[in-house]
């Protein structure tokens, strides 16, 4: 079972670039409030070290996400597991996540 990622969770680029995902604070854990995918899509990539040429371009967006819980939801919406995957607008185009946190799973 998949841990459920918060605002505190790894969520990355294969080239090492960083997401902050926002979070909704209807439910935390440890005080750290839950991401849902729409907190992860669209966000921006900060720190891709993939070096920009004519033949490839950082990342620099999320342009989708996918991997969501199946039952847990906040307004509504799912919650994001640590099982994500999706695309950037870069040339390495993954998109990866680890929960960072072991106290609340979701299917």
């Amino acid at each position: 079972m998949p841990f459920v990622l918060t605002t505190s969770s790894d969520v990355h680029c294969p080239s090492q670039g960083k997401v902050s995902p926002a979070g909704q604070g209807k439910l935390t854990v440890d005080h750290v409030p839950v991401v849902r995918l729409d907190g992860i899509s669209g966000k921006s990539v900060a720190g891709c070290t993939i070096a920009t040429s004519n033949s490839t371009k950082q990342c620099s967006t999320v342009t989708s996400a996918s991997g969501a819980a199946g039952r847990l939801m906040v307004g509504s919406v799912a919650v994001a597991l640590d099982s994500l995957t999706g695309a950037t607008d870069g040339s390495t185009p993954g998109l990866a996540a680890s929960a960072g946190q072991s106290k609340l799973r979701a299917v």
